[in-house]
């Protein structure tokens, strides 16, 4: 694989996957098979019950050959380092950095559809499924097609 161009230290591409509290078995597949080189950075939002603790982070180290971070307010996207979001904690992507917000709009914490809408808007058409999660809102119901 060839690197992204950068700019400004930060990756011109961005891997976004969302899930829910199911899902961590297929994360720690996914995250297995990523080689150490990987050329850009990953962020990782589960939905899971905001009174209990996420091991996500912690299972994901066991098996990934990359940093796995907890996301922190404004932290810069790093090519090669995976990004998680942590519990009851909504993120937003932009200007090659993540932020956190405790609340938005009244949305399940994190906001899945929240992290792909602001993915879709900071990294435009070069983010494969950007057409796709831009036709969600809140709710998860398709919005109609134009």
């Amino acid at each position: 694989m060839s690197a992204p161009e950068m700019k400004n230290g930060n990756s011109e591409e961005l891997v976004v996957i969302g899930s829910s509290a199911g899902g961590i078995g297929a994360l720690s597949i996914l995250v297995g098979l990523l080689p150490a080189d990987f050329p850009t950075p990953i962020v990782l939002a589960q939905h899971l019950d905001p009174l209990r603790p996420s091991n996500l982070s912690t299972v994901l180290r066991r098996r990934s050959t990359l940093p796995v971070i907890v996301v922190e307010d404004g932290a810069l996207l790093e090519a090669g380092k995976i990004y998680v979001v942590p519990a009851n904690r909504h993120v937003t992507v932009g200007d090659g950095h993540v932020r956190l917000d405790a609340d938005h709009q009244n949305r399940p914490r994190p906001s899945v559809d929240l992290l792909l809408l602001t993915a879709a808007k900071a990294y435009g058409d070069r983010r494969p499924g950007q057409d796709r999660c831009s036709r969600f809102h809140t709710h998860n119901r398709p919005h109609p097609r134009r």
